[in-house]
């Protein structure tokens, strides 16, 4: 009965189906009974920005905020709006796990409690689906970059790594929850019986197309929001994207046909940013193109990865790596925390890759010492290590070793400090920091006499 109470207000979708009925038909009748659902303190809340989601069920609740956007689109009333921007943003990234899923035994905890609730029922999979849905939508209003970001990361780490790669002709093997605790491994046929994640698992595939492109409302521009093979036929040219993403960082767009005027938007991935570069017809060019295209152009884009970590907000210590969109899990048997230290070799430009070695014959695979690290979108049985410990004990630049403690306090240390300001352009740059930094921890003269001759003396890749 409990449950029961808990769940009384979950009804999914069907203000959007109602939503779309209104603007077919344009009674005012529809657009009555769609804010019949109005939960008006969730409304109220979100739209003054005051988070009420501890406690609350998570994908009972996403499913109202679409809803919301859509009664916006059919009233103009901007509480809608406002309401589902706060809570997206309440969610992202408060309350996401590295994989973009949310929720723990399909509920919300407090913002940033992301550590402290690591378990067996993590990340609902139908959360994963409906937050990608509402950062689709929302960028339709406001064509905000942290949208797609997002929706990348949902769509390539946990609606991708939801679904085991080995075949079954009676079932989708596909996820419930994904176990986000050390050693955990993930489960494809739920116990529970059948549940809504299995009939979002097959739907999700719809997910590996629907955002790649968006025009724009006067068809002037063309969004590429995703770099994915596909073809599009538009304004009388066929736009074929090449790509073995993410295992190839870049793809190529060839235009076939005719001609026609438009202006291309390119998304620039935030993990590439300084890095993102395109080529028209061999030419270096910038992210947004306006031309006549013809028939022959080819846009080519490069996306250099780098392997970089992320701490989780409520425990600095407790990290989750990745290189360039893909999240990168330990696979190994143990279940308690594995600890690695990343800084040794890091590059000039923070790329932490250089500490590790790639795996022959399985892209995307590395190794640091035993432990091998595979995409979390493999879908397989292994135990995984989504999160870890960072163990960096000594200060350490270009494999030397200073000898000197690496001193911690208020959830960070030197090594994370002076490397928080990557990259860098020189070895020099690298040095002025280190020296800065020194001063301000206020280390022994003796100490960061030490550490500065390392740094200067080791040699950096780039």
């Amino acid at each position: 009965m409990t449950g029961l109470v808990k769940l009384r207000g979950e009804f999914g979708g069907i203000v959007e189906a109602i939503c779309d009925v209104h603007a077919v038909t344009g009674r005012a009748e529809h657009l009555a009974l769609a804010k019949l659902f109005d939960l008006d303190h969730l409304i109220d809340s979100c739209a003054a920005g005051t988070d009420v989601l501890t406690g609350m069920h998570a994908n009972q609740h996403i499913p109202i905020l679409t809803g919301l956007v859509r009664l916006y689109d059919e009233t103009g009333e901007k509480r809608y709006l406002d309401a589902a921007r706060n809570f997206w943003g309440m969610v992202v990234p408060t309350r996401m796990y590295g994989i973009g899923g949310t929720s723990l035994g399909e509920f919300w905890k407090e913002p940033g409690s992301i550590a402290g609730t690591l378990g067996d029922t993590n990340a609902e999979t139908c959360c994963a689906y409906n937050m990608l849905k509402l950062s689709r939508m929302l960028f339709f209003h406001e064509p905000d970059p942290r949208y797609l970001d997002y929706y990348e990361r949902g769509l390539y780490n946990q609606v991708l790594g939801s679904k085991q790669d080995r075949p079954d002709a009676e079932k989708p093997l596909v996820t419930y929850f994904i176990g986000l605790n050390p050693g955990h491994v993930r489960d494809y046929t739920p116990k529970a019986g059948t549940t809504c994640c299995e009939g979002t698992g097959m739907e999700s595939a719809t997910k590996y197309q629907d955002t790649v492109y968006f025009r724009s409302a006067d068809d002037s521009t063309l969004y590429v929001n995703l770099y994915s093979p596909s073809k599009l036929s538009w304004k009388g040219v066929t736009i074929e994207q090449r790509t073995n993403f993410p295992y190839e960082q870049g793809s190529t767009l060839v235009v076939r046909g005719g001609s026609a005027r438009f202006t291309l938007r390119l998304r620039v991935p935030s993990c590439c940013r300084d890095t993102f570069s395109v080529k028209v017809n061999g030419k270096p060019a910038g992210p947004v193109l306006t031309r006549t295209w013809r028939d022959g152009d080819t846009v080519v884009v490069r996306t250099p990865f780098r392997l970089r970590a992320e701490r989780a907000l409520d425990d600095p210590k407790t990290q989750t790596l990745f290189f360039g969109p893909v999240n990168l899990v330990a696979r190994d048997p143990r279940t308690t925390f594995l600890e690695f230290g990343l800084y040794r070799n890091a590059g000039l430009s923070g790329d932490l890759l250089p500490s590790f070695a790639p795996v022959p014959g399985k892209p995307l695979h590395f190794r640091l010492g035993d432990v091998e690290f595979a995409p979390f979108f493999e879908g397989t049985e292994d135990p995984t290590h989504a999160y870890f410990h960072r163990a960096e004990p000594t200060v350490v630049f270009g494999g030397l070793d200073s000898g000197v403690a690496n001193p911690a306090a208020a959830g960070t240390t030197l090594l994370d400090d002076i490397w928080a300001d990557a990259p860098f352009a020189t070895k020099e740059a690298l040095v002025r920091q280190v020296r800065t930094k020194v001063d301000a921890w206020r280390l022994g003269s003796a100490d960061a006499a030490r550490i500065l001759a390392t740094a200067r003396r080791a040699n950096y890749v780039c």
